[in-house]
């Protein structure tokens, strides 16, 4: 499923079901705050992650009580720098690291943080994140689960398509609730 699909059934379903939440929906990113995302990152953004940045970018939720689901709001591309600049502030950004040698690295790097990841959804500073710098048995752009400290764990998604494709899936199964003080809940997850 394309980028552009998946939103089509994301965007019926909130309508239809939590019109509060899909008023949230930002317009297009502009092509400065993407310019400054890439640089942010340290490389070319994915080309379906720009596809549907350039449909949303992110979500207008001040107070986090319209979250998309699952408690995770949908970072702007002006948002995703902040929550880069502010995780680096906080963890650093050394990808030699060895804090978690213990770990054994496959396909994420077993870092607190690294440039090449951008965190796009939030949820009180866990949030997903693309990978654009992982290891060799990764694939750059897979899509992993940023705790809010600690090392990461593997890949969630192969991309940012395929996160997007799963959530617009689960939401044309039905497979989720939705009420208004709670927001939209997936049955199992995204994962």
């Amino acid at each position: 499923m394309d980028v552009d699909a998946a939103w089509d059934i994301i965007e019926a379903t909130l309508r239809d079901v939590l019109p509060d939440v899909a008023a949230t929906l930002r317009g297009p990113a502009h092509d400065d705050d993407l310019a400054a995302l890439a640089r942010t990152a340290g490389s070319d953004l994915p080309a379906d992650f720009v596809a549907s940045l350039r449909r949303h970018d992110g979500q207008d939720n001040p107070t986090r009580l319209l979250d998309l689901f699952d408690h995770h709001t949908l970072l702007s591309a002006e948002a995703m720098v902040a929550a880069a600049e502010m995780r680096a502030g906080a963890l650093g950004t050394d990808p030699n690291c060895t804090d978690y040698d213990w770990m054994t690295p496959d396909k994420v790097r077993t870092i607190p943080h690294c440039r090449g990841w951008l965190q796009f959804t939030d949820s009180e500073g866990d949030g997903y994140a693309l990978d654009l710098d992982p290891l060799p048995a990764g694939e750059a752009g897979q899509v992993i689960q940023l705790p809010i400290d600690g090392p990461t764990p593997v890949p969630d998604f192969a991309s940012f398509g395929a996160w997007l494709t799963a959530l617009a899936q689960r939401l044309d199964a039905g497979a989720f609730r939705a009420d208004e003080e709670n927001g939209l809940r997936l049955d199992r997850g995204l994962s």
